[in-house]
């Protein structure tokens, strides 16, 4: 860097440049599990209020009492966000935090202001910034986990992530029974478990530990089909930001 201000951990990470945009709490409450299916398989699912107000917004789920959620996209009748749940108990309670850019910040005039060459605001003494300490990826085969002793977290998914896998094809003749191998005179239908999750995270150990979890979505059979399936198998990966926000208020609107 050239110009402006840069700062460096001990082994020559950067962790701030003036030129970079960072992104500062806007809004903080409580989201509560409804009785809201969400695909085939996850039972119950939560909205985040106020969320189609900032659509450029990161949102961090804390709390959850041990209760996994799991982006699934946009809720179409609002506009919000809205996470599986699986079969969270309805009513659970979840905190959550909204940060937005630092350049949609208005000025304050007071404290220390950092701006970037565009005259953004990138750094504000005055809000509160987000604070990504880790990151965490896919839960398939393992449950990466990650803690922090003392410290409040949240965790952020930045995208849609999950994946969908086909089963073993299953074929049954004309009288319900399964067979291992047919004559090829079309009188078998097939079945198959469809493997359908997605990724998200949990909060244990107090608010000190996150894990990425993994949460029911479209884990259903399917069939009977008169020929092998053909839909294709996926996967998208997750990351999962982990977040400290130990001493952030919650239930407040703060610029």
């Amino acid at each position: 860097m050239t110009t402006g201000i840069e700062i460096n951990d001990v082994n020559g990470k950067m962790q701030f440049n003036g030129e970079m945009l960072t992104y500062a709490l806007r809004v903080s409450g409580v989201c509560y599990v409804e009785n809201r299916k969400v695909g085939n398989t996850s039972a119950t699912s939560l909205l985040i209020p106020t969320s189609q107000s900032y659509p450029n917004g990161l949102v961090a789920l804390g709390g959850g009492d041990g209760l996994t959620a799991a982006y699934a996209g946009v809720y179409a009748p609002t506009g919000q966000r809205i996470y599986a749940t699986g079969g969270a108990p309805v009513g659970s309670a979840f905190n959550y935090y909204i940060f937005e850019r630092s350049n949609t910040i208005p000025a304050t005039n007071f404290g220390l202001e950092v701006r970037n060459g565009n005259n953004e605001v990138t750094f504000s003494s005055n809000t509160r910034t987000m604070r990504v300490i880790n990151m965490l990826g896919s839960p398939r085969g393992s449950t990466p986990s990650v803690s922090y002793g003392g410290r409040t977290l949240a965790y952020c998914e930045g995208a849609f992530s999950g994946h969908r896998q086909m089963g073993e094809v299953q074929t049954y003749n004309d009288r319900g029974q399964q067979v291992f191998s047919n004559d090829g005179d079309g009188r078998y239908t097939y079945y198959y478990q469809n493997d359908g999750k997605l990724y998200g995270g949990v909060i244990t150990n107090g608010g000190q530990t996150v894990s990425a979890q993994q949460v029911t979505w479209d884990d259903v059979r399917i069939g009977p089909l008169s020929s092998y399936p053909s839909a294709p198998n996926w996967y998208k990966e997750l990351s999962l930001f982990v977040v400290d926000v130990t001493g952030f208020p919650i239930g407040r609107t703060f610029f």
